[in-house]
């Protein structure tokens, strides 16, 4: 197995609120609300990690964790929440709306209110977004 080629199999399609993946640390099921807007897994520092970003709540000041990175086995390993200063107005950032594969590691997409969106990656050791920048 390459750096970037995970070792659980993720069973997920756009539209639907069923989220299985299996692997060596045995079969997981999540169950959304709604369905999530993105699903996608990956190694890194030696762990496969799965990525839900969650359906996105545009109400004005709903919260904006909508993103949760979850280990092979199932557990929580945090709850994302856009940085508290992209904005002037934090209350402006509806939350995650997508991520993409970049460079074997996720790319996620914040949406704001106003502002357009902007991108940035998960940093593993605190639970935070980084390399925040405007998305396209």
């Amino acid at each position: 197995m390459t750096a970037h080629e995970t070792d659980v199999v993720v069973e997920w399609k756009k539209g639907d609120t069923a989220i299985r993946w299996s692997g060596p640390a045995g079969d997981v099921a999540k169950l959304c609300g709604l369905p999530p807007e993105s699903v996608m897994a990956w190694r890194e520092g030696g762990e496969t990690l799965v990525l839900v970003v969650e359906a996105l709540d545009c109400t004005p000041f709903t919260p904006s964790d909508n993103a949760v990175v979850f280990r092979a086995d199932g557990s929580e390993l945090f709850r994302l929440r856009p940085p508290r200063d992209l904005l002037g107005d934090p209350d402006d950032v509806h939350g995650f709306g997508s991520a993409h594969p970049q460079h074997e590691r996720p790319l996620v997409i914040m949406a704001t209110r106003n502002s357009g969106d902007f991108q940035g990656r998960i940093d593993l050791e605190s639970g935070e977004i980084t390399d925040t920048n405007t998305w396209r």
